[in-house]
């Protein structure tokens, strides 16, 4: 995201930023569900009871809808409009784990659908 500031600056990128968490909320419309700004320009939404393979469905249209914004990054690395990289996975909680874990596993999952291209979801193949 640094590169559409850097070439449309903070006020571009804020507006943008405005717009895709805009979209992540209608993607969160379930009273378990949360969506929230998590950093810079990070996101997270978090699907309460929702199995790994019911949410994959979800992030990919989540995908689509942030590419149909159709907001324009020519500096971007993947294709030149706006896109969103994730890193999805799931937790059942016990007395064992907590929510930091999941957090830990999404973002190394995140990063690596930025470092393979991304434009992408990049899921864990177990629960957490």
């Amino acid at each position: 995201f640094k590169l559409f500031n850097d070439r449309y600056g903070h006020q571009a990128g804020d507006e943008c930023l405005k717009k895709v968490g805009a979209v992540l909320k209608k993607f969160a419309s379930r009273p378990s569900d949360i969506c929230a700004r998590y950093g810079g320009e990070e996101f997270a939404v978090v699907y309460g009871n929702t199995t790994l393979e019911q949410a994959m469905p979800l992030a990919d249209k989540l995908l689509d809808a942030i590419r149909a914004l159709d907001i324009a990054n020519v500096e971007s690395p993947a294709i030149p409009l706006l896109t969103a990289s994730i890193g999805l996975t799931s937790l059942c909680p016990t007395k064992y784990n907590d929510e930091s874990e999941l957090i830990r596993e999404a973002d190394k999952l995140l990063y690596i659908a930025k470092e393979s291209g991304r434009n992408q979801i990049v899921h864990s193949k177990k629960r957490v």
